[in-house]
């Protein structure tokens, strides 16, 4: 890296220890709570019976205030009005909110959240230090592959992007025929895309340069939205279709701020990114318990915004279930490093025993990596499906070259490992190649027997 070029985008909150982050964040907190409560109709209902002597003087205290789950949110947008159209967490006046940002929806009803002029340089700061993390640079152009600005992925991507310096090609919501000739054209060194996505690309790279007969200058990879770039094989699979070796995982949460989370130069966990405005803690999903951030530590990931005016969010469980993979790193950042392992959503429960979609597909692709393909589809019997007692259904892909007249075995061997491995019954269906669905968003990994898939919200 060049001497000019600094290593961090917030070099104080970066590399200063950790505890003494928190610490910083609690006082914060402190400060902003009261505030909250008279601006949100929706805080001061669940804030209602707490002591009036409560204080925050570590992030453990955060402990004693209840979480906020989607479902409240929802019921507080539903109880929107004239004057409060996001309902009753709008902390804002109507005049003072300049944007509104949607969820996908893919998982209920859509939800809306409102953003004042300051709440926008607080996600363009974090998503541009996000981004800087995973590698980009002002004298990068990059290629921003989501379609929707409305979305949390949207506008606020983009304003990532533009805050750092870099060359914005916004060329998400074009056929994918052109998105890939026009990155060549427009000399695109860095891509913004789904997981799903970034497979789908990689597949079809090589005749997009054909055609256009343009060398590529393709370099940096940035892909999210959905669990699955720290499997070896998608990232292999990646890597090698679009010839780039800088290939790195981000993260984030709509309800919160869309990109949080990002690797590092050292291609080993997701660095968190947002800690000038968002405080996070790590609790156990059935009991609610903190859990320390300490290397070998899972459970699901919280949040709270300290800052957010129009939409203020306290305790938000984001329902995304992590491993922690370290607590320090060689690059100096001192944030808890993790990977998605599943969602609550996602989750299915086969006899008592808790399966994420992602961990079936996780193992049976590195154990029987070069006979099938990255990628799998669960089959439920109907849209509210959680519980099995007969064997899951799921379809996999086996890899070009495997004769047809393996699959049968192949799909037995794969029965019996995962059955070893994670005392769970499937019965697995083999597909030839390109026999699951590809997106230009996300591919699910949930689909019904309706036909109407699940994908992952």
């Amino acid at each position: 890296m060049r001497r000019d070029v600094p290593l961090y985008w917030n070099p104080e909150l970066e590399t200063l220890p950790w505890s003494e982050v928190e610490r910083w964040q609690a006082g914060l907190i402190e400060k902003s709570l009261a505030g909250i409560r008279v601006r949100s109709e929706m805080y001061r209902a669940l804030h209602a019976g707490l002591p009036s002597d409560i204080h925050i003087g570590a992030l453990r205290d955060l402990a004693a205030l209840p979480f906020t789950t989607k479902d409240q949110v929802r019921a507080a947008q539903d109880a929107a009005s004239d004057e409060a159209p996001l309902g009753l967490n709008q902390g804002a006046p109507l005049v003072d909110i300049v944007q509104t940002l949607s969820s996908s929806g893919t998982t209920g009803r859509t939800l809306y959240y409102g953003l004042t002029r300051q709440d926008c340089e607080v996600f363009a700061d974090v998503i541009a230090n996000t981004w800087y993390t995973a590698g980009v640079r002002p004298n990068d152009v990059v290629a921003h592959l989501v379609g929707l600005p409305m979305v949390a992925g949207g506008l606020p991507y983009a304003d990532g992007f533009r805050r750092i310096g870099a060359t914005l090609a916004w060329l998400g919501g074009f056929p994918t025929d052109r998105i890939l000739r026009e990155m060549r054209r427009l000399r695109c060194t860095a891509l913004l895309a789904t997981t799903s996505f970034g497979l789908y690309l990689a597949e079809h790279w090589d005749a997009a340069g054909r055609e256009t007969g343009l060398a590529s200058k393709l370099d940096k990879v940035l892909c999210g939205g959905e669990p699955g770039l720290d499997q070896p094989e998608i990232r292999e699979r990646i890597g090698r279709g679009l010839a780039i070796t800088h290939l790195r995982e981000v993260m984030g949460l709509g309800d919160v701020i869309p990109g949080m989370w990002a690797e590092c130069d050292e291609h080993d966990g997701m660095h968190f990114n947002a800690q000038k405005h968002v405080a996070i803690e790590l609790i156990d999903p059935a009991t609610g318990d903190v859990i320390p951030w300490s290397e070998g530590a899972v459970g699901e990931i919280v949040y709270t915004a300290f800052d957010r005016e129009a939409t203020p969010m306290v305790r938000y469980r984001s329902r995304d279930h992590a491993l922690v993979v370290g607590v320090d790193c060689a690059c100096g950042r001192t944030s808890p490093r993790i990977r998605c392992i599943g969602r609550t959503d996602d989750m299915l429960i086969y006899k008592g025993m808790n399966v994420f979609p992602t961990a079936l597909r996780d193992l049976i692709a590195s154990t029987f990596s070069g006979r099938v393909e990255p990628m799998l589809r669960v089959w439920k019997e109907s849209r509210d499906q959680v519980r099995f007692d007969d064997p899951i259904a799921l379809d996999v892909e086996a890899s070009p070259g495997l004769p047809v007249d393996q699959y049968a075995g192949l799909g037995r061997a794969i029965e019996a490992e995962v059955r070893s491995q994670m005392q769970v019954r499937v019965r697995v269906n083999v597909l030839g190649p390109g026999g699951l669905p590809r997106s230009a968003y996300k591919n699910s990994l949930l689909a019904v027997r309706d036909g109407v898939t699940t994908p992952r919200g």
